[in-house]
């Protein structure tokens, strides 16, 4: 390859990264990505609420030994 396009090749790719931030995002892509972390959310909240019931639990065997 020579150098002439060598040089044209990286200032392609370069000006492509910059223009890939700037890509506007649809609604539904937004809520598409945004999807798993409300499931992980979701668990890990109703993780906490079980393990709080669980200490509660646990309390009112001791208390009532």
């Amino acid at each position: 390859m020579s150098t002439l396009r060598k040089t044209s090749a990286l200032a392609l790719l370069v000006l492509a990264a910059a223009c890939g931030d700037k890509v506007p995002e649809s609604e539904a892509a937004k809520r598409i990505g945004q999807q798993p972390k409300k499931t992980v959310d979701s668990v890990s909240s109703k993780v906490g609420d079980l393990m709080q019931q669980g200490q509660g639990s646990d309390r009112l065997k001791e208390e009532q030994k």
